[in-house]
């Protein structure tokens, strides 16, 4: 029942965003602004995870949404649009790691995507610390693992689009989320924290 409730809410989600994408193509503005307002936060919250700066990210994010107005055309009605979205935030992250040739600490906030696996009685860490643990646990990860559970547990993105948008096969994304959550957890069982599923 439950997997029926949330395809249906998928379906609708899907829906509401093609009447957006719809308005939007036929010059209303209005339709550009409900996509913007609806997924501005989870795009921002992507890029500030992947450059750990608030302020790239915001430029980032604007030019992300400036991609998507010039190439709405190339828009793949098969995808979810914020899919779509994520994409052009990779690619955008790509630029500008490669033309600012920066070497930047990747500072994530994971804990809402791993911290429901931590058995909570069993530990004494307060969520400023355990927050703390997660951060440097994620910083660990090899790039590509990174990008992988970020799109993953702080996107939603299914593991078919982050084949796409990383241009690999699904196994490998697959294969790159088994090892990041692999060495978080082995990570976090160095400095302690135990009870991690």
């Amino acid at each position: 029942m439950d997997s029926e409730k949330t395809y249906y809410m998928q379906q609708q989600q899907t829906n509401d965003d093609q009447q957006l994408f719809d308005l939007w193509l036929s010059g209303d503005t209005r339709g550009f602004s409900g996509l913007y307002d609806k997924y501005k936060n989870r795009v921002f919250g992507f890029l500030v995870r992947m450059t750990g700066d608030r302020e790239i990210a915001e430029d980032l994010l604007q030019e992300t949404f400036f991609a998507a107005l010039r190439n709405a055309d190339q828009f793949d009605r098969s995808r979810s649009f914020l899919s779509w979205l994520f994409g052009i935030a990779h690619k955008r992250t790509i630029d500008y790691f490669r033309h600012a040739k920066v070497e930047t600490e990747h500072k994530q906030d994971a804990e809402a995507a791993i911290g429901s696996k931590i058995d909570a009685p069993d530990q004494q860490l307060s969520n400023q610390n355990l927050r703390g643990l997660i951060n440097e646990a994620v910083e660990t990860l090899d790039p590509l693992q990174r990008e992988v559970f970020l799109l993953r547990e702080l996107g939603g993105v299914p593991f078919k689009e982050i084949a796409k948008i990383m241009n690999c096969p699904i196994n490998t994304a697959l294969g790159r989320m088994r090892l990041a959550l692999k060495n978080i957890r082995k990570e976090l069982k160095k400095r302690g924290v135990d009870g991690v599923q």
